[in-house]
């Protein structure tokens, strides 16, 4: 009878792992939807692309193991993200809203404290309250909220010897605006906050160096962002980093000898010009990536991603390894592209 009492306490406290066996038959509902055609795409790119399940049934395994409510909720919700971002038509949520949300982590802390262990209704009670939370918090990132804040105007002129300048920018967290035409005669103009900033030009003989970058994060990330106008009248090796937030470059008339942004997560739209003398580099560690590519233009696409999606026109061929416009080859390209991301979605496409 002893036995018998301890096992069951054992068993009460212990559960069985359903990881194992739901892990199983889901990567064989994987291989025979692959092996039938019902999953888009070739080759293991596309089955690597589902790794977002892994988890949805972690997720669901704690959810069966009673080992909380929230974080199950929230490891389901995020895999469906990921795979909604690798599979659907496109990106929804805003990075630096989700940002402001994390308060939320602390709640669903709180709501694991409270129903850990629970049963029955107790435990319905909790994955929705855990449900309505995530949900909400979902809603929030897609419409937003604007908080006020003070906003830095700068402005830097270039000598009328300079006939080439290089661009240095850096913001660490927060929503990145940069587009052409600022003030006659300005190399750049812009608004930023916060306004803790390193404001540099450099001019010396037919060159210019300018840098500008952030010196302190802001403490609420969500309301760091920079509006900024480069001119189009000079060649720029424009360089743009960017730690975590959105990125929105049009770059379309400008005129660059070389162009490299990188982004540690968040998301980023590009529209690039139709010529750059070298080559352009966007580097991404897990996010979206959206590039508007010139038509008419012979494009070269070096792709070297993780577990990535990666769209591209339908007159896109992939050859040795590159994907190319038509008419475009290795020796002939007017414009190569190395794109490096981690986990995401990368899309090319033409203006609309």
């Amino acid at each position: 009878m002893k036995n018998e009492k301890g096992a069951a306490s054992g068993n009460r406290f212990h559960r069985k792992s359903y990881f194992g066996p739901i892990f199983l038959i889901t990567i064989g509902l994987v291989f025979l939807a692959k092996n039938l055609g019902l999953i888009p795409g070739e080759g293991w790119g596309t089955i690597w692309r589902l790794w977002p399940i892994l988890l949805i049934i972690g997720g669901i395994d704690d959810l069966f193991r009673r080992e909380g409510v929230a974080w199950p909720v929230l490891m389901i919700g995020i895999g469906g993200l990921l795979l909604y971002n690798y599979f659907g038509p496109g990106s929804w949520f805003s990075w630096t809203q989700i940002l402001q949300l994390w308060p939320v982590l602390i709640i669903a802390v709180g709501i694991d404290i409270f129903f850990r262990g629970q049963t029955g209704w107790q435990s319905l009670v909790g994955i929705f309250l855990s449900v309505v939370l995530i949900g909400a918090a979902v809603m929030l990132a897609v419409q937003g909220v604007q908080v006020p804040a003070n906003y830095l105007s700068v402005e830097e002129t270039y000598l009328s010897s300079v006939n080439s300048a290089s661009v240095d920018l850096s913001l660490d967290v927060g929503e990145f605006i940069l587009g052409a035409e600022p003030g006659k005669g300005d190399l750049i103009s812009c608004s930023v906050t916060p306004t803790d900033v390193l404001d540099e030009l450099d001019q010396d003989g037919d060159s210019a160096a300018y840098e500008l970058r952030s010196t302190k994060p802001a403490f609420f990330p969500h309301t760091a962002r920079w509006e900024l106008e480069i001119t189009p009248e000079l060649p720029i090796d424009l360089s743009v980093d960017n730690s975590v937030g959105e990125m929105r470059l049009d770059l379309y008339d400008l005129e660059l000898d070389s162009l490299y942004i990188n982004q540690g997560v968040g998301r980023m739209v590009v529209n690039l010009p139709g010529d750059v003398s070298e080559d352009v580099t966007i580097k991404q560690g897990v996010g979206v990536i959206e590039v508007e590519i010139p038509e008419d233009v012979r494009i070269l696409v070096d792709a070297q991603n993780g577990l990535t999606r990666v769209d591209f026109p339908a007159d896109f061929e992939l050859d040795d390894g590159f994907y190319s416009s038509p008419g475009a080859s290795e020796t002939n390209a007017d414009l190569l592209i190395v794109v490096e991301q981690g986990v995401g979605l990368v899309t090319f496409k033409y203006p609309r």
